[in-house]
C-alpha cells in the first residue's frame, strides 16, 4: 500500500512523454503526407467518397492532421489534441475491421497500437520541450508522497474576518 502512496517519477519521465509526442506528431505527418502527397487529394476525396462519406471530410481531416501534428511539435494542447484525434483512428479500425487485426494483412494493428500510444499521452502530458502555453500540465516531474500532503496541508491558512 506504501508504494501506492509514493509517485515519485524519475526526472526523465518528462523526457519520455517527450518522445512518445514527438513520435505521435511523426505519425500524424506521415499519415498527412499519404493522402495529400503520395496518393493526392483527389484519391483521398474518392476514398472517402467510397466510404459514403462527403468528400469535404476529406479536406477537414488533412487540415485536423496538420493542426495535431504543429500542436504536439509545439506542445500545445496535448491532452486534448490526443482526445479528440481518436475518432480518426476509431473510424480507421472500422473501415480496415475486414481485413484483421494484423498490419500485414492491412488489418487494424497499427490504429489500434497508435489509439493506445495517444491515451498514453493523455495522461503523462506534454513532458519536456514543450511550450509554456497554459495547458492545465506541468512539464515538471510529478511527485506526491504521503510526506509532501502533510507537508501541504501543515501551511498556516490566512483568515480575512
Amino acid at each position: 500500500m506504501e508504494q501506492l502512496q509514493s509517485l515519485d517519477l524519475s526526472p526523465m519521465s518528462a523526457v519520455g512523454a517527450a518522445l512518445l509526442r514527438f513520435i505521435l506528431a511523426g505519425f500524424w505527418i506521415v499519415h498527412w503526407w499519404f493522402k495529400v502527397g503520395y496518393r493526392g487529394m483527389p484519391a483521398t476525396e474518392a476514398f472517402f467518397l467510397q466510404q459514403g462519406l462527403p468528400a469535404w471530410l476529406a479536406w477537414f481531416d488533412i487540415s485536423f492532421e496538420v493542426v495535431i501534428a504543429v500542436c504536439l511539435v509545439l506542445g500545445i494542447f496535448v491532452p486534448l489534441l490526443c482526445l479528440i484525434s481518436l475518432p480518426i483512428l476509431f473510424a480507421s479500425m472500422w473501415i480496415y475491421r475486414r481485413n484483421g487485426f494484423y498490419f500485414s494483412g492491412g488489418g487494424i494493428e497499427l490504429p489500434v497500437l497508435w489509439a493506445c500510444a495517444q491515451i498514453a499521452q493523455v495522461f503523462l502530458g506534454p513532458g519536456a520541450f514543450g511550450s509554456n502555453f497554459p495547458c492545465g500540465y506541468s512539464s515538471r516531474p510529478y511527485s506526491a508522497s504521503r510526506s509532501d500532503l502533510e507537508r501541504r496541508s501543515k501551511r498556516p491558512t490566512i483568515r480575512f474576518e
